[in-house]
């Protein structure tokens, strides 16, 4: 297990990251397409080539060829009420696991319209919502409803696309649909409601994935190429606000996975630059190879763990995980001050206690490095002469830790 103390761009503390992957963990691949957390804490990795169960000290692989797993190209995990793991694959259906033995699904045991599998949702119900190329299944225990295109969909609640990326579930009953060019869905029990951008201007026709925010009453929405889209108010007719790199600071319009933490920020993957947050306050954030210990920028899946945690899994660099600061951390922060804050010339740095050399780095809001160099002295001169307004990061390596210092440059 690599372990490499990073800090994230906009938080002033420092973070741990811990990655596995073929080397570190012993991954079948690097390519990891999903995740889940089971009730005992266990850390469930789906991959293009089996799947990987983290019990906090040791990962165990599972794969065809020495267990009972339906697929080796996992799609898609989720945990149901009774701790038990669904497991989404490519080609094979779906299998679930009770830790002991296997229950699978396809189209030649059940109503499943298809062997492959898009996304998988447990509800508040214990109901299974399953996302194929042929529509939602929604396996209650005791029915299989089955919502697609047609006049034969469940209840007669056609929708308006049958690729589905995503289903989530709202406590009061209401299911969110993100298609693959089909538009976006609410669905009840009595009605179907899309939009789309050639009917209603909406901006992107795929949801790759779909966030309640019950707390705040918004809905938010992952999009592969249009940014983030959030609905405030009532779901029939609230307002939409969209989030693009030309009216925000968000890293990048292609979102591919979302999450929303206990805090209430909102992490997000996207297709190449990395790792975004949304804090509350909705300034958004960028953990990328170049700025922290992310193994890579193509982000396929996040999950915020019971402890806490992020998991992050990516489409090249395997799985990593991001833990959050400590009193400790603090501490060390605390010994370092960057003044005058904001500034329009140079800023002091300086360090409380002894000084071996120590490395630094100064990245640009979209983490690309502009210079670097190492700190010597108790109190050292950085000139920032020939960098415009905006908000920089300063990157100061101490040890094993490494500390981010926001620094706003005013012309």
């Amino acid at each position: 297990m690599a372990i490499v103390a990073l800090s994230s761009s906009l938080l002033l503390h420092a973070q741990v990251w811990e990655v596995f992957d073929v080397t570190t963990a012993g991954f079948p691949t690097n390519g990891v397409s999903s995740l889940a957390e089971d009730d005992a804490g266990h850390i469930w990795v789906g991959t293009n080539f089996g799947l990987c169960r983290y019990d906090g000290a040791s990962w165990e692989v599972y794969q065809t060829g020495n267990s009972d797993l339906p697929g080796d190209v996992v799609t898609a995990l989720a945990v149901d009420t009774a701790d038990r793991l669904w497991v989404g694959t490519q080609l094979n259906g779906i299998g679930v696991f009770d830790g002991l033995g296997w229950e699978y699904y396809d189209p030649t045991n059940s109503p499943l319209p298809d062997y492959e599998i898009k996304s998988l949702t447990i509800d508040h119900r214990n109901w299974a919502w399953i996302g194929t190329y042929l529509g939602v299944v929604c396996f209650t225990g005791s029915e299989w409803r089955i919502y697609n295109d047609s006049d034969t969909s469940y209840a007669g609640l056609a929708l308006h696309g049958n690729v589905i990326e995503d289903v989530q579930v709202r406590t009061d009953g209401l299911v969110a649909i993100g298609t693959q060019n089909g538009g976006f869905h609410y669905l009840t029990d009595t009605s179907v409601m899309f939009l789309t951008s050639y009917d209603d201007n909406f901006p992107d026709n795929t949801q790759n994935a779909i966030v309640f925010d019950q707390v705040n009453n918004e809905r938010w929405l992952a999009t592969p190429a249009q940014g983030l889209l959030r609905q405030g108010g009532a779901w029939w007719n609230g307002p939409w606000f969209q989030y693009t790199t030309f009216n925000s600071n968000i890293p990048s319009n292609a979102i591919t996975c979302l999450t929303r933490d206990s805090d209430g920020s909102l992490w997000f993957g996207t297709l190449v630059a990395g790792l975004g947050r949304r804090y509350t306050n909705g300034t958004f954030g960028n953990y990328t190879m170049g700025n922290s210990g992310l193994p890579d920028d193509a982000v396929e899946a996040v999950l915020v763990a019971g402890d806490g945690s992020l998991w992050v899994g990516t489409g090249f660099g395997g799985a990593a995980r991001l833990s959050f600061p400590s009193s400790m951390d603090e501490e060390i922060e605390a010994a370092i001050h960057v003044y005058p804050v904001p500034t329009s010339g140079p800023v002091t740095v300086t360090f409380a206690g002894s000084l071996d050399p120590t490395p630094w780095s100064l990245f640009d809001p979209a983490g690309r490095s502009m210079r670097q160099g190492v700190f010597r002295d108790a109190s050292n001169a950085l000139d920032l002469s020939d960098l415009g307004s905006g908000v920089y990061m300063l990157s100061i390596a101490r040890g094993e830790r490494v500390q981010i210092k926001r620094i706003q440059v005013l012309r």
